[in-house]
Parts: structure tokens; C-alpha cells; sequence
């Protein structure tokens, strides 16, 4: 049970980055006599609960940079520790076993004494959480470096303690369904990161026939999800999202917008249809099927499943609901987890794939194309170039006056989105964006992983980089974020642990052929 917020402390306002007197003697009284029996230490505990949550967001900033400079690492007695480490003259010496452990000792701050005992009281874990999150709020938005330091301090003990009371052996998975608590039902909604829930009719069918929505809680926060996994059952692995977020029994066809999004320049269904169907890559036959109204859907939940048609478990939208749990890495678990209760229920199923959304792609291609023009307008060599001569060719007849080359074209277009109202654009854009978005996914690197967060989880699973989809999520969002491109990591249940460590240690991504041939002909890729 999450610890009750009482109402605001009445406590004078100070915005200086020590805290005010008031905290100091709080701190204080606090940290006397913290280990002196179990009753001393709960009321405590519970006694800075209600201090800190009463707190304003302006005064708990330099609370808690008080707590880090006061109660963290001892550092006179670390240094009188580390000299002694010095002085001992050989790996042998009894004495330097004995200042290796003092210094060990010294190395834990005194307020990871406190969080120790907070984890222990009602509610403590899920106040720790929310602790965290704060402190990562203030780190994020701190212009200081010293109190970046101290807010640092308090987020690795706190990172610390959390990934040991967040592994898989303390969470447990739950499905939940439509008859599952309404309070839950309610969460999974809220906490939809990736695809939007609007109505009670969208998670009735991301509850429904041939879905299943599997969540991890943890026993210290009973009735709140720490990550939501949803699962699309289908017979093929999906190509795109609007097959799977609109009810099962109709594949509609994509459309540009929901009718919430509309754009003024959104072509008519039938002639994205026309378009559509005649691009490279082939679509998927998903698509294929006209559209049926929302309101015209009947109710959901009637249909009984047909073990027949579900061959493919598609992870379409794994999320992590508490930001006080970032960087701990609970999503790996929950879809192995999954996968193992999908098996349980479907022992034929045997294809594993995510549908996964690549944010970041378009401004990264921004980006790209500003450096490219840059280049170009000085007349130094761009490297690698942005697009090849069919591209600039295929983009030369769509070139605006006020457009020095086809490159300028390919930046607004990408800006503006006009392409996607416009058939012949459309065609001219596919290939270069799946050339440049198998580019971002495979070649880009941040400090030798993936440069896509998305992307890295999945390769950190041991998944594959195994198809890249256009037009997959032609949604406002699937436009502002990926130019409508999605991709599918796939799950070849033989490899994941090889392919995992292959990619960590060597930092190396198994991709398919088709990943593959995107890029062939590119200079680029001899550098991955």
C-alpha cells in the first residue's frame, strides 16, 4: 500500500540549495538513533514519509541535497581509510584485508541506511520509487554541478537498492483481462506509453479475443504495475499497427489519421489504398480489407479464439509505468516470462516478434540532412552521402524553386510531411527513408550499442533486427516520430542467448537479409 500523503507541513520557504534550519534539525532527529530498535526506527521512518511529502516540488530539491551533502559518504574517514590501504606493504598484509574492508564499509553513505529501513515500513518501497524519481527530475533539470554530484550520489543508492528488490524473483506476472479489477483495468490504460488509449472500447479490445495484456507487480506495491506488456495474437507477424489496435476480427486498411488527427492535406482512403498497394516491398495482406467504423464494431469479447489462427505472439507496447525505476531492466524479464506462459497455452506457438515504434528516426534524419546541405553549400566532401543518384533523381522532378537541390526537397519533405498526401511523392520517398531508417537502426552507435533506445532493448533480449515496415503506424505521432515506419525484432527462441551476448560483448547485430539488402551498395555499410 502506497504511503499516505498527508497535507503540506507548515515549514518556512528557502530556496537556497543547503535547505533551511528546519531540515537540518529534522535530519538530524532522524539520523540519532535510526538503528536503535525496531519501533524507534519505524517511527522514524514514517516520520520522514510525512516530512518529505508534505514538502513543496521547489523545497524538496535542496532537502534532498541536504540528505546528500550531511548523510552521504563519510569522505575525511574514506581518505584516513584509503591512506591505510596505501601504507600496507604487500597483497598478504592481515592489515590491508582489514582497510580494504573499512573502506568497503565507509564506502556506503549513511543515508543508504535510511532507505534500508524506509523499504521495510507500509508503503516504503513505493515512496522510495517515487524518491527516486524526484531525484532524477532534479538531476535532469540541475544547471549546478555541485549539486549534481550530491543528486547523483542519492540516485545510485537508490538504483542500487531498487535493482535488488526488482528482480524477477520478487515480481509476479498477472494477465489481466476485462474481468480483472477495474482499479488495474484503469492503470493499464493510464500508463499506455506507446499507443494511445482513448475510449473504453480501445482496452476492451486490447483485452479481448486474440490479446493478451500480461503486467509485473511486486508484493512491496500490490495493485500497481511496474511494466505492461500488450500481445497481439495473429496468424502472421504484423506489418502494421492499425491491424492490431483496431478490432481483430476486421483487418482494416491504414489510414492517414484517426479522425481525432486529421490533417487538412490527407489524401482519401482509397487513394492511399491505390498507393499503398502498388509500393515495394509488398504490404502485408492485413492490409488489405476496407476499413469498418468504430462505432459500427460489435461488442468485443464474444468471439472464442481459434487455436488455428494464432501462430505469431507480436509484442506491440511493453512499458515501464514508474520513472523511479528507469535503467532497471525489468522489460527482458516480463517478455520471457510471457513468452513462457504463451507456450503453456498455445505449445504450437512458435514465432515471436515485436511490432516496435523507432522515435528518434525522423530527427535524426533532420539532422543528417541539414549536416549534408551544409556540406554541399561549402563544397566540402558530406562522407557517407544522404541520398544516392537514383534517390536525388527520383526527388529532382518534386524540387521547388526556393530549393537549391533535391537534397533541400527530402529535408521539407520530411519536415512538412507533405509526401505522405501525395502518391507520387510517396513512391519517391520509400526508398530512401527504408535505406536511411536500416541505416539509423543498424550502422548508428552510441558508445558501440545501438544508438535507438528501442532497438537496443530488444538486441540486448537477443532479439533480430528482422524487418523494417513503411507505413506501419500512419498516426500523427508514427509521422512526427519515424515518418510512419515501424520494425519487427524477432525472437528465434534458439538464439536469443548467444545472439544477447554477441551484442554485448561484441557489439555486434544479427540482422535478417532483408535488414541487410537495404543497405547494399552503401559505403556505410563496410564501417558497422
Amino acid at each position: 500500500m502506497q504511503a499516505q500523503i498527508p497535507s503540506k507541513v507548515s515549514r518556512p520557504y528557502c530556496s537556497k540549495v543547503n535547505g533551511t534550519k528546519s531540515d537540518e534539525d529534522f535530519l538530524q532527529k532522524a539520523f540519532s538513533d535510526i538503528n536503535a530498535n525496531l519501533l524507534t526506527t519505524e517511527a522514524h521512518c514514517s516520520e520522514f514519509v510525512k516530512y518529505y511529502t508534505g514538502l513543496s516540488q521547489e523545497q524538496k530539491g535542496p532537502f534532498l541535497c541536504l540528505l546528500a551533502k550531511q548523510y552521504g559518504i563519510d569522505k575525511d574517514t574514506l581518505c584516513t581509510v584509503a591512506k591505510s590501504v596505501l601504507f600496507a606493504k604487500n597483497k598478504e598484509d592481515p592489515n590491508l584485508l582489514l582497510a580494504a574492508e573499512r573502506m568497503r564499509l565507509n564506502l556506503h553513505p549513511k543515508h543508504r541506511t535510511l532507505f534500508t529501513h524506509l523499504s521495510r515500513v507500509n508503503g516504503g518501497v513505493k515512496f522510495l520509487v517515487d524518491l527516486r524519481a524526484d531525484v532524477l527530475n532534479f538531476k535532469q533539470s540541475n544547471m549546478s554541478e555541485v549539486d549534481g554530484a550530491l543528486y547523483q550520489e542519492l540516485n545510485s543508492t537508490l538504483r542500487e537498492l531498487l535493482m535488488l528488490w526488482f528482480t524477477v524473483g520478487f515480481l509476479k506476472l498477472e494477465r489481466i483481462t476485462w474481468s480483472s479489477p477495474c482499479d488495474l483495468v484503469q492503470k493499464v490504460s493510464k500508463y499506455e506509453a506507446v499507443h494511445r488509449i482513448r475510449t473504453w472500447l480501445d482496452i476492451k479490445q486490447r483485452l479481448g479475443p486474440y490479446r493478451r495484456c500480461y503486467i509485473f507487480t511486486h508484493n512491496s506495491m500490490p495493485g500497481e504495475p511496474v511494466v505492461v506488456l500488450h500481445t497481439a495474437l495473429t496468424k502472421s507477424i504484423s506489418s502494421n499497427i492499425q491491424s492490431i489496435i483496431q478490432d481483430s476480427r476486421f483487418k482494416p486498411s491504414f489510414s492517414p489519421h484517426s479522425s481525432e488527427e486529421r490533417s487538412p492535406n490527407s489524401a482519401s482512403l482509397e487513394s492511399y489504398k491505390a498507393a499503398f498497394m502498388s509500393l515495394t516491398p509488398p504490404v502485408s495482406p492485413e492490409t488489405s480489407e476496407l476499413h469498418v467504423p468504430l462505432e459500427k464494431l460489435p461488442i468485443t469479447g464474444e468471439e472464442k479464439e481459434d487455436p488455428s489462427q494464432i501462430q505469431c505472439a507480436i509484442f506491440y507496447s511493453i512499458t515501464s509505468t514508474q520513472k523511479g525505476l528507469q535503467g532497471i531492466d525489468m522489460g527482458n524479464y516480463l517478455i520471457k516470462t510471457a513468452v513462457k506462459k504463451l507456450q503453456e497455452e498455445f505449445p504450437h506457438l512458435q514465432q515471436f516478434s515485436s511490432l516496435s515504434p523507432i522515435p528518434g528516426f525522423r530527427d535524426w534524419l533532420l539532422s543528417y540532412a541539414k549536416q549534408s546541405i551544409s556540406a554541399q553549400c561549402i563544397g566540402e566532401d558530406p562522407g557517407v552521402p544522404l541520398l544516392l543518384p537514383n534517390e536525388l533523381n527520383d526527388l529532382a522532378p518534386f524540387k521547388q524553386p526556393s530549393q537549391a537541390s533535391p537534397l533541400e526537397t527530402f529535408r521539407d519533405l520530411v519536415a512538412s510531411h507533405e509526401w505522405f498526401s501525395n502518391i507520387e511523392l510517396t513512391r519517391a520517398m520509400v526508398g530512401p527513408l527504408m535505406r536511411l531508417c536500416a541505416n539509423y537502426l543498424y550502422i548508428q552507435k552510441k558508445r558501440k550499442y545501438a544508438l535507438n533506445p528501442v532497438a537496443s532493448f530488444h538486441l540486448t533480449n537477443g532479439a533480430v533486427l528482422w524487418r523494417i515496415n513503411f507505413l506501419a503506424d500512419t498516426s500523427h505521432r508514427g509521422l512526427m516520430q519515424s515518418c510512419t515506419l515501424m520494425v519487427n525484432y524477432r525472437y528465434f527462441l534458439d538464439c536469443t542467448d548467444s545472439n544477447s551476448q554477441n551484442y554485448l560483448t561484441n557489439h555486434q547485430i544479427r540482422a535478417s537479409s532483408e535488414v541487410l539488402n537495404l543497405l547494399q551498395g552503401c559505403s556505410y555499410l563496410s564501417q558497422s
